[in-house]
């Protein structure tokens, strides 16, 4: 009787150290690939959402993307007349105080508006500090990272941009290990689904335009998302039912 006791007694710890009604708040913060756009139905936000909710899990995940919008501020680049990573962190981040915050910038950081000889509207090394600052003020408020790697480009851009994209892509990756926070390689998500579907290097089909996903590239985004989402979240359930053995 006493062990069938201690059965129930850790099973209601475990399902009380799973988030509760509105407790479980997610953000997620990028550029035009997170938010909301015209020819996409559901961005992975929203499909993340769903399928945290299909799952039990009540949680409210919020879009804080902006077209155009870079890591930095407005003044270290205005070709976009947008808020930036920068302008905006603490209201649409930090202020709404979530448990997780997934970053997805990268494409506007690399893109060189003045050719294959131009400069990118935010240098490599300022790229690296920017995601390294939000990431220790998201760490400093008791919150968690997802780190989404820009995706790659399609074939109508040209091979000099592709390939500065994929030095951003390493960065984040570098920086991932670093800092020990989640990872979310969206290029090799991208390029393994293009090779086990398609053909090898052919991803135009995940994409709108050749660059923002379309519903197929957003439901690969949050698929592997709410993975490792719910990953964490068992293994944090694990954890807290150990320690109360």
């Amino acid at each position: 009787m006493n062990k069938i006791l201690s059965v129930i007694f850790f099973f209601l710890i475990s399902i009380s150290a799973l988030p509760q009604t509105d407790s479980l708040r997610i953000v997620a913060f990028g550029n035009s690939t997170t938010a909301f756009r015209k020819g996409v139905d559901k961005v992975y936000s929203v499909r993340l959402q769903e399928k945290l909710t299909q799952a039990g899990i009540c949680a409210c995940v919020v879009n804080s993307g902006v077209g155009s919008s870079h890591t930095g501020s407005i003044k270290d680049n205005d070709f976009a007349k947008v808020k930036h990573g920068m302008d905006r962190f603490k209201t649409d981040v930090l202020d709404l105080r979530p448990n997780w915050v997934i970053i997805n910038f990268g494409l506007n950081d690399a893109y060189q508006d003045e050719g294959i000889k131009g400069k990118p509207r935010i240098p490599l090394v300022k790229y690296r500090e920017n995601l390294e600052y939000f990431i220790k003020k998201i760490k400093d408020q008791g919150g968690n990272v997802i780190l989404l790697t820009p995706n790659p480009l399609g074939s109508r851009y040209e091979q000099f941009r592709k390939s500065q994209v994929e030095k951003y892509a390493n960065c984040v990756r570098a920086i991932a290990r670093e800092q020990k926070v989640a990872l979310v390689d969206s290029w090799e998500l991208f390029s393994r689904h293009a090779s086990a579907t398609h053909v090898a290097g052919d991803i135009d089909f995940l994409y709108l335009d050749g660059i923002h996903p379309n519903d197929l590239g957003h439901e690969l985004i949050a698929d592997t998302l709410f993975r490792s989402l719910t990953h964490f979240l068992s293994n944090e359930s694990e954890n807290f039912r150990n320690n109360a053995e």
